[in-house]
């Protein structure tokens, strides 16, 4: 049978109409066997709502009579989903399901172009469906979507309508817009098409032209801003907008329409090939009431001017409370693909910490990413353990990934340390697969306010081999650095914690992903060496396993048993455990 979640795909938003909430079993159903045929009528309605019509009449309403009246009898709404049927079985599910239960059927979602040429062929889509709310149409091409379309102006409560077109819809898209703003009570539209190279939407304006009622609105498919702007022109009841690409156009349109959207409080879009200058001029004719705003694009490096950011935002954006923007850079390995060192100097200045928007940079080796998101709880600015989030630390982040043992020779100090310093990241995550010992001692020199580290393994850590210089740097950043939180994927050997130790001396808090009963041994017995005199800060492990939590805890108390036979006073006192999903916390006193 297929499942069927009870929201029916309605977007979540305000226009989500509300359910009455679950039956529940009162308490003498829950301490005695039942059978399912004895349920209450009230418990067997809630779970007929997750099933498929189709499939709740093939299994219940010829079981017995009770089952039969209570299908024909009751109001259950019904929602059906067809998808790789044959033509007899949706013959059979029209005429003997859906056509006598019309005034019930609350969502209908057919998928493919063949499914839905046979459904039409037995059933019509007509006023009959009076509690008609969702439709979802997957592969239907654009001609027989105008004829769907026009059978849909007759549903009174066609609430949301969501489609994905065939290919040969490029010609029509006008008319299947103009036919969706026709709807009467739509709120929800998502249109999807395969990527082309040109499209044209391009709605004339008429005089007493009625208005679409849609206030949530995805466009799932290329289109220029101007078209863009020609659809927006008739949805002056948007709340919600999101549009999956918006590219430059050929040609500036030297009409411009005027848009009222008073009510439009999320934007989310993807550009391509947009300048910032073009895309500002339309963000300032909708941005007065905008809430939430998510931007991803590339190519303009205008789109890096915070100054140009800070005044729209406080100029024309008012009541802005969430920003998400993404920003990549292709890099080529040319002078002008070095990182953006003043850009990411001002995204961290106190316009963006006052409204807790953070800035993260991530050098993926072949490109750059600038982004700016609101708080996110995360392992190092929150500690589960405790229960403690610290909204409150400006934490700004590094990533450097996607380097591979010989490419690691085009990651350049010298390019690099302008952007390194041009803030004082306190979060750095590293993929050190390949990087030299030195070469990472010489990265954290260069972070001097990283409170927290994120490594994927250590790199090649043979301290006997280390040079004179290398010693004395890491000796130096040992001194210097803040870092207090580290996580690493895996410690393979002794000499990965005793260089985790010499680098980070004022760590609180160690964090393991992949642990073995061999390393577990080598971490803890370290740990029990060396907490007083190397780490003493260091009072909390964190293990992540996929064994037996019991299991675990069990080696742990072993392990640490045996080193009180060597470190009475220095292994782990009045040690306790805390398990959260998958991490087991080990804490300890100092």
């Amino acid at each position: 049978m297929n499942l069927i979640k009870r929201s029916y795909d309605f977007y979540e938003t305000d226009h989500v109409y509300s359910k009455k909430s679950r039956t529940t079993f009162s308490t003498k159903y829950s301490s005695i066997p039942i059978c399912f045929e004895h349920l209450p009528n009230e418990i067997l309605l809630e779970i007929f709502d997750y099933l498929d019509a189709y499939d709740i009449y093939r299994g219940f309403s010829h079981l017995n009579i009770r089952f039969s009246n209570l299908l024909l009898r009751s109001s259950l709404p019904l929602k059906t989903r067809i998808r790789y049927e044959s033509k007899s079985t949706i013959e059979y599910r029209c005429r003997h399901v859906i056509i006598p239960n019309v005034h019930r059927l609350l969502s209908l979602h057919l998928h493919t172009d063949s499914i839905i040429h046979n459904f039409f062929n037995y059933c019509n889509l007509d006023s009959s469906f009076t509690r008609l709310e969702s439709i979802v149409l997957n592969g239907v091409p654009g001609m027989k979507l105008l004829m769907i379309l026009s059978y849909l102006q007759s549903l009174s409560r066609l609430f949301s309508l969501t489609i994905l077109l065939e290919e040969d819809c490029l010609y029509t898209l006008n008319d299947i817009y103009r036919l969706i703003f026709r709807l009467p009570v739509l709120k929800y539209n998502k249109l999807s098409l395969s990527e082309y190279d040109e499209i044209n939407i391009t709605i004339p304006i008429m005089i007493n032209q009625t208005f679409s009622t849609i206030e949530h609105l995805i466009i799932d498919f290329t289109c220029n801003i101007d078209e863009l702007t020609s659809l927006l022109y008739y949805t002056p009841r948007l709340r919600y907008l999101t549009c999956k690409r918006i590219s430059q156009p050929e040609e500036m349109n030297q009409k411009e329409l005027p848009l009222s959207l008073t009510n439009l409080v999320h934007c989310s879009f993807i550009l391509e090939l947009l300048t910032f200058d073009l895309f500002e001029v339309f963000l300032k004719k909708i941005s007065t009431q905008l809430q939430f705003f998510r931007l991803q694009t590339s190519f303009d490096r205008d789109y890096l001017d915070e100054k140009r950011w800070r005044s729209l935002i406080k100029k024309h954006m008012p009541h802005l409370q969430t920003f998400h923007f993404e920003y990549y850079q292709m890099i080529e390995f040319a002078d002008d693909d070095l990182p953006n060192h003043e850009a990411i100097k001002q995204f961290t200045s106190t316009f963006w910490t006052e409204r807790q928007w953070y800035f993260e940079f991530k050098d993926y080796f072949d490109r750059h990413l600038y982004l700016i998101h609101p708080f996110k709880k995360t392992w190092f600015n929150s500690s589960e353990h405790e229960q403690i989030i610290n909204e409150n630390t400006f934490d700004t982040s590094l990533t450097i990934e996607g380097y591979a043992s010989d490419t690691w020779d085009t990651f350049s100090f010298n390019n690099m340390k302008l952007s390194l310093q041009a803030t004082g990241f306190t979060h750095l995550n590293i993929d050190c697969n390949g990087i030299l010992i030195n070469m990472f001692i010489e990265l954290i020199r260069l972070l001097p306010n990283l409170t927290s580290l994120e490594v994927s393994s250590l790199p090649s850590t043979q301290l006997n081999f280390l040079s004179t210089e290398d010693n004395e740097m890491l000796l130096l950043v040992s001194i210097t650095n803040r870092i207090t939180k580290v996580r690493i994927n895996r410690i393979d050997i002794v000499d990965d914690m005793n260089f985790l130790m010499n680098l980070c001396p004022r760590m609180k808090y160690l964090e393991v992903i992949h642990i073995t009963n061999s390393n577990l041994e080598n971490i803890l017995g370290t740990i029990s060496m060396n907490n007083i005199t190397r780490i003493p800060y260091l009072n909390c492990l964190s293990l992540y396993t996929a064994k037996s939590k019991e299991t675990i805890i069990d080696d742990i108390h072993h392990i640490i048993d045996f080193e009180r036979l060597f470190h009475i006073e220095n292994a782990f006192r009045d040690y306790e455990f805390q398990c959260i999903g998958q991490k087991i916390y080990l804490k300890w006193r100092l």
